[in-house]
C-alpha cells in the first residue's frame, strides 16, 4: 500500500514545503539544520497548521459549524485554529487557561484571537482539568472538538507527512531531529514518520512542561490510535521515544533570565528568532549539550513569535 493511500484527507492551509536552513554562526565549527516551520504562513503560522490541515478537513467532512479548542492564554495552537476557522467560515470557541480573573489588555496571540472574532472564554487551571467535557458541551451537536495542541491520531499526521517532506529535501539524513514537546502530537508524528521511512536517526522531544513519563504515555496512545485506524503505519511504543527533561525551567510559559539570555544570544549571532514558551526552551539542549545530538542535528522551528511579543 502506498503512503498516499493511507493518508487521510487534508486541507491546503500551510505554505509548504518549508525550507531547511543551515545555521553555522551560533558556535564555531558547529552546524545545526533548522526546519523552518515558523514559515508555514504569516498569521496562520507554526507547527499547528500542519495538524489543522487534517483536523479541519475532518470538521468540514462532518459539516461542523463551529470548532472548539483549548490552551494557555498565549496558545499558538488556539490562535492558528481561530485564524483557520475564520478563513473557512467556521465559528470558533477557545477555552484559555489562566490563573488571573481577567488577563490584561490582549497582546500577542490573544490579540489575534480577538481580531478574527473567536469566542474567547477564560477558565481556571482547576476547570481546565475537565477541558474535554467543557469543550464537548460547548461544541454541541454541530461542533467539532480539537484537543489541546491538535495532538491526537489525526493531527499527528501533520508530522508524519513532514518527515516525507524533509526526506525529499536533505541530501543525507541529519544526525538527530529535535523538537519542543508541549502536547505530544508533533513528536508522535515525527517518531512515526521516521519509523515509516525506516530512517535510522533518533528523534528527541524537549519537554517544555510536565515530564518524560507524561509525554511517552501520550505518544504511545497516539501511536496505538493511529495504527488502529491506519494499519499500514508502524507502531511506536513509549519506551522507544526519547523525551529530554531539565529544560522546562519555571514551567509552561514561564521564563528565566538564563532562557531569555540564550534566546538573545542565538538571535544576535544568527538572526534566528526563538520564542520563550517552546523553541527557546527546546533549543537550549543544543546549546548546552551539543554532543548529545551528533554533528548535524536538525531542529524543528515550531514558530511562536507572537508569544515573544506578548
Amino acid at each position: 500500500m502506498s503512503h498516499q493511500q493511507t493518508e487521510p484527507p487534508r486541507l491546503d492551509l500551510a505554505r509548504l514545503p518549508t525550507p531547511i536552513e543551515r545555521v553555522e554562526r551560533i558556535r564555531k565549527g558547529w552546524t545545526v539544520l533548522v526546519k523552518r516551520d515558523d514559515l508555514t504562513g504569516t498569521s496562520l503560522t507554526g507547527n499547528k497548521v500542519r495538524k489543522l490541515e487534517y483536523l479541519l478537513a475532518d470538521a468540514q467532512a462532518g459539516h461542523a459549524r463551529r470548532v472548539v479548542t483549548c490552551g494557555g492564554v498565549q496558545s499558538n495552537h488556539c490562535r492558528a485554529t481561530a485564524i483557520a476557522a475564520a478563513r473557512l467560515g467556521l465559528d470558533c470557541v477557545l477555552f484559555l487557561r489562566t490563573a488571573e480573573p481577567t488577563p490584561g489588555p490582549p497582546t500577542g496571540n490573544l490579540r489575534l484571537d480577538r481580531l478574527v472574532g473567536a469566542d474567547v472564554r477564560f477558565i481556571t487551571p482547576a476547570q481546565y482539568r475537565d477541558r474535554t467535557a467543557i469543550m464537548t458541551e460547548a461544541a454541541g451537536p454541530d461542533g467539532y472538538v480539537i484537543p489541546e495542541g491538535g495532538s491526537n491520531a489525526l493531527g499527528a499526521w501533520g508530522y508524519v507527512r513532514a518527515v516525507d517532506e524533509m526526506a525529499s529535501q536533505w541530501h543525507a539524513p541529519p544526525s538527530a531531529i529535535v523538537c519542543a514537546t508541549g502536547s505530544g502530537g508533533t513528536l508522535a508524528g515525527l517518531a512515526i514518520g521516521v519509523r515509516r521511512r525506516a530512517l535510522d536517526l533518533p528523534v528527541y522531544g524537549v519537554a517544555v512542561c510536565d515530564n518524560a513519563a507524561y509525554f511517552t504515555d501520550i505518544i504511545d496512545n497516539i501511536s496505538a490510535d493511529m495504527t488502529e485506524r491506519w494499519p499500514a503505519l508502524p507502531r511506536v511504543r513509549a519506551h522507544e521515544v526519547a523525551v529530554i527533561e531539565g529544560y522546562k525551567g519555571r514551567g509552561y510559559a514561564l521564563s528565566t533570565p538564563e532562557e531569555m539570555s540564550d534566546i538573545a544570544s542565538v538571535a544576535r549571532r544568527s538572526g534566528l528568532i526563538l520564542d520563550p514558551v517552546y523553541t527557546g526552551k527546546a533549543f537550549r539542549p543544543l546549546l548546552h549539550e551539543p554532543d548529545r545530538f551528533g554533528p548535524r542535528p536538525l531542529f524543528i522551528h515550531t514558530g511562536g513569535i507572537f508569544g515573544l511579543l506578548a
